[in-house]
């Protein structure tokens, strides 16, 4: 837990961090009782979702680096292609929808592709429990196959539903593969540096959109989108190529023949703290979704060219990774809940106030550049606040019911484009204003969440 407990007699508040465990002693006249803090290292991130694999001697014997350094670099890749490519949807939608599909579809339906990848990446995770027995690098082969395959398929593709089933379904499983490969074997490696390390995967995240966005303004000003598709594809599974050669596991001597069971503990789902929290913050990752897809048609609404468009995209992803580095040092500073808060509410106030009156490229960049660093926070905190509400031990499954509900954000972009539809001369007013109400959602899930636990408002947790 990270907050003020109260010491159960006076009320004093007592300060634990969320590496911390809380344990009751008494003095022996019995007349008083104190919360102890007994530190323990959690390291609680993504790759908790994944039970541990072997006893403690096993994880004493964990380099906590060495050719780890390797396993960083190929997660950097990893999210480099994932979360790049999925940047560059909105950049690809507004060509298809003026040129290729012009009089043919409407940004609902495409927004529809959007929709199954998402929704595809967070909820195909539990594939990762029976892949895991083919060996890391045949996971990472059958994902990597996808991802490219989705590219280069989408390529030939002329209608909007053959789309869904290939840059939507095929992708979004790869995407789902690969991710749940990653975390699987980043603690194999890392124990003490493991948050390091994940921070050099996560890194990836914000270099991808940097790199493609402006890749992919390029190839389809010069090839046009089929392409563009193919090139990309194949530019991924090149990438790849390399994840599938490098990647190694050390897992301890008869994990092979440990039994396959559910990550997820039916039990879980009474915690009411938790699902508050997994419901209120796959709320608000709609709001975050949702600006990521839609801002080069925004852009292009207000006579921004594509060149400047990729470049605001680029550095929207930019800021993000660098959000994750700096929010999350400061949540560990001031509280991750706390953290989580003003960084949502900061989003929400950003898509409602400040997004309506961005009108020309300076002003579309800097609110893009801002928003992208606060409105990731979702990223960082998920696992810590996770762990803060279930405790390390309920860890994997809090993180499995969280992932499941975060699936349902995906349709974030569809609501988005229903609205606009809505709105009178399909402005984009009504799209701004869902995107800063549903991170005000996210902002208040996590107030009533800290109040149920601290029974204060004004702590550190």
């Amino acid at each position: 837990m990270n907050g003020d407990i109260l010491n159960q007699d006076n009320h004093i508040p007592i300060h634990v961090k969320a590496d911390q465990t809380i344990e009751k002693i008494e003095s022996n006249d019995n007349s008083q009782k104190l919360e102890k803090c007994n530190t323990r290292n959690t390291h609680a991130d993504m790759a908790s979702i994944v039970e541990p694999v072997g006893d403690e001697d096993f994880y004493d014997s964990i380099p906590d680096g060495g050719y780890g350094w390797v396993i960083a670099f190929i997660g950097f890749l990893s999210n480099f292609l994932m979360f790049g490519l999925v940047t560059v949807w909105g950049i690809f939608s507004n060509d298809l929808l003026n040129d290729q599909y012009k009089d043919q579809t409407t940004m609902l339906e495409l927004m529809g592709v959007s929709t199954i990848a998402l929704a595809a990446l967070n909820g195909f995770t539990f594939l990762n429990v029976y892949l895991d027995k083919l060996g890391a690098r045949w996971v990472m082969f059958i994902g990597s196959l996808f991802i490219s395959l989705g590219m280069i398929i989408s390529g030939s593709t002329n209608k909007v539903w053959q789309l869904y089933l290939t840059q939507g379904l095929m992708f979004g499983l790869g995407d789902s593969i690969v991710y749940m490969c990653i975390v699987s074997v980043i603690p194999q490696w890392f124990t003490n540096r493991r948050a390091f390390a994940m921070g050099i995967c996560s890194a990836g995240t914000g270099v991808g959109g940097l790199v493609l966005s402006p890749l992919t303004t390029v190839l389809l000003e010069k090839y046009g989108v089929a392409w563009a598709y193919r090139i990309l594809g194949f530019l991924a599974f090149g990438i790849s190529t390399i994840s599938i050669c490098l990647i190694r596991t050390r897992l301890p001597p008869g994990y092979s023949e440990k039994p396959i069971k559910s990550a997820i503990n039916p039990k879980m789902f009474k915690d009411m703290n938790l699902m508050i929290w997994s419901v209120g913050a796959s709320i608000s990752l709609m709001g975050y979704y949702t600006p990521l897809l839609y801002i080069p048609r925004y852009a292009d609404s207000i006579g921004i060219n594509r060149t400047d468009t990729s470049t605001i995209v680029g550095l929207s992803a930019a800021l993000n990774a660098i959000g994750r580095i700096i929010l999350g040092f400061i949540a560990d500073k001031v509280g991750r809940v706390n953290t989580y808060i003003v960084s949502t509410a900061i989003a929400g106030i950003l898509c409602m106030v400040v997004w309506p009156i961005t009108t020309t490229y300076g002003s579309l960049l800097a609110f893009s550049c801002v928003f992208g660093f606060f409105g990731g926070i979702y990223s960082s905190l998920a696992a810590p606040i996770t762990a803060n509400i279930t405790g390390f031990d309920k860890l994997s499954s809090g993180l499995a019911i969280l992932f499941l509900a975060s699936t349902f954000s995906a349709v974030g972009p569809l609501i988005a484009s229903v609205i606009q539809e809505s709105t009178p001369n399909n402005s984009f007013i009504g799209i701004q204003m869902f995107c800063g109400s549903v991170f005000f959602v996210g902002a208040i899930s996590a107030i009533i969440v800290k109040l149920r636990i601290t029974k204060l408002l004004f702590s550190i947790y």
